[in-house]
């Protein structure tokens, strides 16, 4: 079973891949979309939406994970245009028939690590430890890996 899991954001989209057999995981690839500031949001958002596409076609996942996004009440436009990349990522995973699972940040943080308060260098820390790999380079890319982890411990596909 390959699960892929994504960790939506408009300036950088994490994403995870990795492959379980029975109770054996690796890793397949990871790392992030990035989008610039300076280009229209329409462009950013079809950048992500061609690159996850790109994903799940080369990956060909049996399922994707994603983080279920929150905002807060200060940041109401940053909560808008996340919404965005998340409707973008619903679109691709639609369109290529792919079961899916949203995870909230807490349910990654309870799974892997233990405790809902755990910070991004914990999580990469364990991540780095289950998939046995010297390093992840970036922290959405971390994100997402343990997103995906998340799922495969749930195995509980929804669509």
């Amino acid at each position: 079973m390959i699960i892929l899991g994504l960790d939506p954001g408009l300036a950088s989209t994490g994403f995870g891949a990795i492959n379980c057999e029975n109770t054996r995981l690796s890793l397949l690839k990871c790392g992030y979309i990035k989008t610039s500031p300076k280009d229209h949001i329409s462009d950013r958002l079809c950048q992500i939406h061609l690159d996850v596409n790109h994903l799940i076609h080369t990956l060909r996942p049996d399922l994707i994970a994603v983080e279920n996004i929150f905002s807060m009440i200060r940041y109401p436009r940053a909560g808008i245009l996340l919404g965005g990349v998340l409707g973008i990522i619903y679109l691709a995973v639609s369109q290529n028939s792919v079961l899916m699972k949203e995870i909230t940040p807490k349910e990654v943080k309870n799974s892997l690590v233990g405790y809902g308060s755990a910070d991004k260098d914990q999580i990469k820390e364990t991540v780095k430890k289950l998939l046995k790999v010297p390093d992840v380079k970036s922290l959405h890319a971390a994100d997402a890996l343990a997103i995906a982890l998340t799922a495969f411990y749930r195995k509980v596909p929804q669509r």
